[in-house]
């Protein structure tokens, strides 16, 4: 694996985490440091405590968020205790009735009343994201133990990791209103670098995105144009290959040495193959009809029927967890999967299905349902 793979992968590399890879990134060829500033645009963080490649999207994805977070009031207590975390030295201890009553002057929507449950709780996943993040360590007490008791006691160190977990900006924070605003504000380029800034976009969406469909023409031009300085760095730095067609590119690895891919070794990314296999079918048979730009277009009830094939005939030999899942509730699973991974986007009427989607085929092999079979016998 690429130092590059782990810089991509990583939110950063914590040197009390993984000495050896920090020090192994710490002393990061200039090649790759090269790539990073002029082809990504992204500025590489290297210090005493950590490394770390300050990824920006090309666009805002559902699942760029945290993942342990269920509430907006998450994210806000998450920037507050940022906050309260700047104005502490590093190795500095503090009470966790010292962070609620911090959180309780400063919150912007009126005082916190931590005689609420859920906002107790909501507390919690701040804290254990922070613990996780290495932003603080606990030197006595138990956390958990806040949820069911609002005056229980923590004490905590503060590590100093917290002030590079949020970016620099080029402009004061507030004087932003939208998430445009944010990603717009780090293109300060001339007219004549305009093709660097297209550049550094097109990197970021094939680098950070699962496709880059031509909706942005300018951008799939651009893929199209450089197809092959785009695969060679593909290859130095990915160890993948660039596949471009008509209207879709994206690239491919030979394996799961990532932590975020599809398909991935688990049972829903299974199911979504067979889908895929079943919608491609279906077309071949002409049941469905493919648009001009590769797209199919399908009602909520045929989207229904293919999902029922696909349970007719290889539920038995899906884990017990699908297995026993309900139509409605595996329905939900593999929508909200299959449009995070770009394959389908859900429309009012039905279900639209991506180009992406038409490019993979899953099905089993013959050993597989000889096991089965065999283990029915038994």
């Amino acid at each position: 694996m690429t130092n590059f793979i782990h810089l991509l992968e990583n939110f950063w590399i914590l040197k009390d985490k993984d000495r050896e890879l920090y020090y192994e990134l710490k002393n990061l060829d200039r090649d790759t440091r090269d790539f990073i500033r002029e082809k990504l645009g992204y500025n590489l963080i290297i210090n005493q405590n950590l490394v770390k490649m300050e990824k920006v999207p090309e666009v805002p994805e559902a699942w760029m968020g945290i993942k342990s977070f269920t509430d907006s009031m998450d994210y806000v207590l998450l920037c507050l205790l940022l906050a309260f975390l700047e104005d502490k030295t590093n190795d500095e201890q503090f009470l966790l009735s010292h962070v609620t009553e911090y959180l309780q002057i400063n919150y912007p929507d009126g005082a916190l009343d931590w005689t609420i449950y859920h906002i107790r709780k909501s507390l919690i996943r701040v804290l254990n994201f922070a613990l996780d993040m290495g932003f603080i360590k606990i030197d006595d007490g138990d956390q958990d133990l806040f949820s069911e008791n609002y005056n229980a006691e923590v004490l905590y160190e503060n590590t100093g990791i917290s002030r590079y977990f949020i970016r620099s900006f080029n402009g004061q924070i507030t004087e932003y209103s939208t998430w445009e605003d944010i990603l717009n504000s780090q293109w300060f380029f001339s007219d004549e670098d305009k093709g660097v800034v297209r550049r550094m976009r097109v990197y970021r969406s094939l680098f950070l995105d699962s496709v880059v469909y031509d909706d942005d023409l300018s951008v799939f031009e651009y893929i199209k144009r450089q197809r092959h300085t785009l695969q060679s760095d593909i290859e130095k730095y990915m160890e993948g290959e660039l596949h471009i067609y008509k209207n879709a590119a994206f690239i491919t690895v030979d394996d799961y040495r990532y932590k975020i891919s599809f398909p991935e070794d688990k049972t829903l990314s299974d199911i979504c193959l067979l889908i895929c296999s079943i919608i491609s079918e279906r077309i071949k048979s002409g049941d469905m009809s493919l648009k001009a730009d590769d797209t199919v277009f399908m009602d909520n009830d045929s989207f229904d029927e293919v999902l029922q094939i696909c349970i007719e005939r290889y539920r038995e030999l899906w884990s017990k967890e699908y297995r026993l899942k309900s139509f409605n509730l595996l329905r939900q699973e593999v929508i909200e999967y299959m449009s995070l991974n770009k394959l389908i986007t859900s429309r009012e009427a039905g279900i639209l299905v991506l180009p992406l989607a038409l490019k993979f085929k899953g099905e089993y092999s013959e050993d597989v349902f000889v096991e089965d079979r065999e283990n029915e016998q038994k």
